[in-house]
């Protein structure tokens, strides 16, 4: 009787066993890449879904500006730049165009003007007669305080008449003021006891267009009681550098990245902006966009449609080409379709048939 293992049957156990060992490490390592390649694709998804959020959150608090800003382009709280136009940091191509719009910001309160206000009469002048009274709180949230104030702001008429921006050149604080901001005259309540106010004496002047140059006044006068809104114009590109998404502040200059472009995966490839007027009995489907806005379809603009597409590198598709595991992911594209209720007010009725 044998007792033991042959040296044949040693050496085919031997090999037998370092095969199942290379195949499994082998599963494993595939497994891991793929996996690894896996999550990079999804971090890429991601990442875009931030960038197109920021963008959603202004565009859903876009304002309709009425009547319309007169320039070298006329603007209504939202248009696409024409080449030539754009600022100096934009990319402004086919597939990456330069988006401008100007968004209210609802984190804080809006507040009341106290009394009269007249554009013509009033923008860009600093009599005391040219105020724009305001009311405010001791707060630190306030709109207006000692140390801050708003680049810009949007005053809606109370009988929305009027919906204008302007910027600011000066704020005054008046606090525990014992005069009536409405007629500068002394008021008692009911037991004689005298009346203190708190507003803000501001100055504005008309906004500047996309390219800085001056703006024409219009005869919108803001009656008491008109509220009182911070907000902020911004440009949203591809950086002409690097291809990165970014916004651009127009009143500050702040450039903020929503999309770097410096993951040696990805790349930027293009950022597309489409535009759609809904009207009467008219579908909302993909085919009805308008992707170019136009000065005679603007004013019925009032959803947008935001399309990113990220491509894969050459050492990414490398890599994921020796992968033998699962399906492999190379290109990402995001899209984020954006209805903003403040668009669909006060729209001619030619955008309404």
């Amino acid at each position: 009787m044998r007792k033991g293992f042959t040296v044949v049957e040693l050496l085919l156990a031997i090999g037998l066993s370092a095969l199942v060992i290379s195949t499994a490490t082998y599963l494993l390592h595939q497994f891991f890449s793929e996996h690894k390649n896996l999550e990079v694709w999804s971090s890429g998804q991601f990442e875009m879904s931030l960038a197109l959020k920021d963008i959603e959150g202004d565009l859903r608090n876009v304002v309709r500006i009425d009547p319309k800003e007169e320039s070298v382009r006329d603007y209504i709280g939202i248009t696409s730049i024409e080449s030539g136009s754009e600022p100096a940091e934009c990319l402004n191509t086919t597939g990456a165009p330069v988006l401008r719009y100007t968004s209210l910001d609802r984190k804080t309160p809006s507040e009341r003007a106290l009394r009269a206000w007249s554009e013509v009469d009033s923008s860009g002048k600093s009599l005391p007669k040219d105020e724009l009274r305001i009311s405010t709180e001791n707060v630190a949230t306030s709109l207006f305080t000692q140390s801050k104030a708003p680049k810009e702001i949007v005053i809606v008429d109370a009988d929305r008449r009027y919906i204008r921006r302007y910027e600011i050149s000066r704020h005054v604080m008046h606090l525990n003021s014992p005069l009536d901001p409405y007629d500068d005259l002394p008021k008692v309540d009911s037991f004689g006891n005298p009346v203190f106010f708190n507003y803000v004496s501001v100055f504005l002047s008309n906004p500047k267009g996309a390219t800085n140059e001056n703006t024409n006044k219009k005869a919108s006068v803001f009656v008491t009681g008109s509220e009182v809104y911070n907000s902020r114009t911004y440009f949203v590109c591809l950086r002409k550098t690097d291809r990165s998404l970014i916004k651009i502040n127009q009143a500050t200059r702040e450039v903020s990245v929503l999309l770097t472009n410096s993951n040696a995966d990805f790349e930027i490839d293009r950022f597309v902006v489409g535009y759609m007027g809904t009207r009467r009995n008219v579908r909302v489907e993909p085919a009805s966009f308008q992707f170019e806005m136009t000065g005679a379809t603007a004013d019925c603009v009032n959803t947008v449609l935001l399309e990113l597409y990220l491509k894969a590198t050459q050492s990414f598709i490398n890599r994921t080409q020796q992968n033998t595991i699962g399906e492999t992911k190379l290109d990402i594209l995001r899209r984020r379709t954006v209805f903003s209720p403040n668009l669909n007010m006060k729209r001619p009725l030619s955008c309404q048939e």
